[in-house]
């Protein structure tokens, strides 16, 4: 990576320097060419998917999300919301009790899936596939290839045994393969899904085991073994997992997190809700993340971390949006070295200060610009967060993200979705000082821009492009492009 004054991180552009601008890789005519050329052609080809579009379905955490899909909360007990609706209407029109939702490649199992549903169990599973890789720039060009399986379950009691608001959720997932993210040189993993349970081999954890009582319509709690990124499923553009939206993770949940809120951990709370939608929610979790352990036997053994989201509706001129506010805090010891599962930081932190107490405050919004006539569940609009944490405990300073996405504007293409963004990340003055004589790191931007094209329902092929100017000196500004498929089964 190329800077102006020189190897100094205190001399590091804070803006997107010359050098970025040329490096970017678009002197590889190869894949500049193919991967727009696959989006142009998606989006301008016939689908068959538009007759089974992609809907958000209550309680299947493992259904399509497509950007600009207003999502429901995870479970629904008392309202019953068919596919498409928003999650904050209140139309309370009776209506029979909704049928499976569709399924993906195999089917209904010959019916056997129609059974389960009916008696409050359904199972869900999808692959996706990753061929991603650095056309110049970053630490090494190269093109991996991984996939991913997601396994999702959904159990309500009520159907089950007669317990009424009762709902159990599962997640588990097995990667395999390779990712790109350690040939890059930025701290913020390029490819999300591929960094867990383990960023590197054959690895497969149960990441959510997580147990929700509704109390009433309006207020759940909730307890059990919690993943991070599902519960950012809410939001309308970003969030997905990194298989259904954007596949930096810094549009999929915060990197400034890793301190307060692990990837996967034991953990309880509750969420007040207002016509179905979640305003706030307080968490108590363990400040060590664990997703191929239960975490069990080792819980709060280095403090505890809180967590609380307020989440306001808004519908300026009648278009809908949220304003939100976030705080965590852990009791831990931690340094900027520690292990953090949201930041590729692989430097040993044995002469760094242990300090007790991180904290991470929050500020975001998102809001539609355009929603569909006749399906006011979708549309396209805006979106942005900035955080600010600790410095002395955490690896990042402060934490900026900024796009727009939704479903696709493109006639014939209302199964598809496509989503753009900017991320900036200033890293920690304690983790740029401790590094300076031996390795060091400055601040870290890049841009992402992806598009979802439904071959099927079940089928969605995703082309991807990234420019990153990296956080690790050594690395070059780096221009990223990538395939996606996800096979939902």
């Amino acid at each position: 990576m190329n800077f102006v004054g020189g190897p100094d991180p205190d001399q590091r552009p804070a803006e997107i320097d010359e050098d970025f601008m040329i490096n970017m890789g678009w002197h590889k005519w190869g894949w500049v060419v193919l991967v727009p050329g696959v989006l142009v052609l998606l989006a301008l080809s016939p689908t068959r998917a538009e007759a089974q579009d992609p809907v958000i379905i209550p309680g299947l955490p493992g259904a399509n999300l497509p950007a600009g899909a207003r999502p429901s909360p995870t479970t629904w007990p008392y309202t019953d919301l068919p596919g498409g609706r928003s999650a904050a209407s209140t139309d309370t029109t009776e209506s029979p009790p909704p049928a499976a939702p569709p399924y993906g490649l195999t089917g209904s199992w010959f019916g056997a899936r129609d059974t389960l549903f009916d008696k409050g169990i359904d199972l869900r599973t999808n692959l996706s596939q990753f061929y991603q890789g650095t056309t110049s720039g970053g630490l090494r060009q190269t093109f991996p290839y991984g996939l991913k399986f997601d396994y999702f379950g959904t159990v309500e009691a009520e159907k089950l045994f007669g317990w009424e608001g009762l709902f159990i959720n599962l997640h588990g997932e097995s990667r395999f393969g390779e990712s790109i993210n350690r040939d890059v040189g930025s701290l913020v993993p390029s490819n999300f899904a591929l960094e867990f349970p383990k960023p590197r081999g054959s690895a497969s954890a149960l990441t959510n085991m997580q147990v929700e009582q509704f109390l009433g319509p309006d207020f759940v709690v909730t307890f059990g073994k919690l993943n991070a990124a599902d519960g950012v499923n809410i939001h309308p553009f970003l969030g997905g997992n990194g298989i259904n939206r954007f596949m930096n993770e810094a549009f999929v949940l915060s990197p400034i997190y890793g301190r307060t809120i692990p990837y996967s951990t034991p953990g309880a709370g509750f969420s007040y809700l207002r016509d179905l939608d979640p305003i706030f929610t307080f968490l108590v979790l363990d400040s060590n993340g664990r997703p191929d352990t239960s975490g069990i036997g080792h819980m709060f053994s280095n403090g505890a971390s809180l967590f609380a989201h307020l989440r306001v509706p808004v519908t300026p001129f009648g278009l809908p949006g949220h304003q939100s506010l976030e705080a965590a805090y852990t009791s831990g010891k931690f340094s900027p070295f520690s292990k953090d599962d949201y930041i590729i930081l692989d430097q040993p932190g044995n002469h760094a200060t242990r300090r007790s107490g991180s904290w991470v405050v929050t500020y975001g919004f998102d809001q539609f610009l355009v929603v569909d006539d006749e399906t006011p569940t979708k549309g396209w609009g805006v979106f942005g967060n900035i955080s600010l944490a600790d410095q002395a405990t955490n690896p990042v300073h402060w934490f900026l993200n900024l796009g727009a996405g939704g479903t696709s504007p493109l006639p014939g293409r209302t199964a598809d979705s496509w989503g753009v963004g900017y991320y900036y990340l200033a890293t920690s003055n304690v983790l740029r000082e401790t590094l300076r004589p031996v390795s060091p790191i400055g601040n870290e931007q890049g841009f992402e821009l992806y598009y979802n094209a439904a071959i099927t329902s079940w089928f969605i092929l995703t082309a991807d492009i990234q420019a990153i100017d990296p956080g690790q000196f050594e690395a070059r500004s780096a221009f990223l492009a990538g395939l996606r498929a996800k096979i939902d089964f």
